[in-house]
């Protein structure tokens, strides 16, 4: 399987406070984002955007910054299909992003097992493992919600 490109974007804005002008900007690691936390909050963005000046949330700059829509550009990866107009599509880069994800993850048991270099020339059986991988985790969300009988240890 071939390693795949890295998502990333460019977050960037520009304000205006008290007669001086900044203007933030940080290459975002969606992947790490994803892996480290399951989705993208735009206040963690605020947050890098305000380190990258050296500005914590207590000064009265964040709070104008706030006020501020990111623009965002220089897409890669799969975020390339989500950032159009200086706006990033969220909720569809998450779920494009779990979807890809768990792509792989069958496409690494297709290979292990069977020897399957692309699972996408076999469509059956890429459906019916992706079906076997999402009921296991939906199940082992299940299992988890079950309360533990102490009793019984």
């Amino acid at each position: 399987m071939t390693q795949s490109t890295k998502n990333s974007v460019t977050a960037s804005l520009q304000f205006d406070f008290r007669g001086q002008r900044f203007s933030p900007s940080v290459d975002v690691d969606l992947d790490a984002l994803m892996q480290k936390q399951g989705t993208i909050n735009p206040s963690d963005l605020y947050d890098m955007l305000a380190a990258s000046i050296a500005m914590d949330a207590y000064r009265h700059e964040y709070d104008v910054m706030l006020m501020e829509d990111i623009v965002f550009s220089r897409p890669s990866g799969l975020a390339c299909q989500f950032v159009a107009d200086g706006g990033l599509d969220f909720d569809a880069f998450i779920e494009a992003w779990q979807q890809q994800r768990i792509r792989r993850a069958v496409q690494c048991i297709a290979e292990k097992h069977l020897g399957i270099e692309d699972l996408t020339q076999h469509k059956h059986l890429e459906q019916a493992l992706l079906e076997s991988y999402r009921a296991g985790c939906k199940h082992a969300v299940q299992t988890r919600k079950k309360p533990v009988n102490s009793d019984r240890f």
